[in-house]
């Protein structure tokens, strides 16, 4: 059992920390990297929160496209290796022209949820 703070608490400290205690002593032209990390803090924790539910959503919307192989009950290491892997398939599959043609339309609706579900993660903002 860990006896200090969890992934989630630590990336919050960070980026608390951060934003606290290090960005009001920043010059200006330190100020934009510096924002740049606790934003790369926050991404990492939403998607540490939403691994499993973001994964699903990729794996759902991939599953047009490749049925069984798209298989949403997975979770954790699996999920994600899983859709990694199918990405890759596809991106070898839109290189190689397999949706030329017929399946065009079925593979946009696919991408542009497998966008949704990443921008959920990197721009809670923008998805909404």
């Amino acid at each position: 059992m860990r006896a200090g703070p969890d992934a989630f608490a630590l990336l919050d400290i960070a980026a608390a920390t951060l934003r606290r205690d290090v960005l009001p002593h920043l010059p200006p032209e330190g100020r934009y990297a510096a924002l740049m990390v606790a934003n790369a803090l926050a991404i990492a924790e939403r998607e540490l929160r939403g691994l499993d539910e973001s994964g699903r959503a990729m794996l759902l919307a991939l599953a047009p496209l490749y049925g069984e192989d798209a298989d949403a009950a997975l979770c954790g290491e699996e999920l994600a290796t899983r859709v990694d892997a199918l990405q890759h398939r596809l991106c070898i599959e839109i290189a190689t022209g397999a949706f030329d043609g017929d399946g065009q339309d079925t593979l946009m609706e696919s991408l542009e949820a497998i966008v949704r579900a990443r921008l959920a993660i990197a721009n809670p903002k923008a998805a909404g």
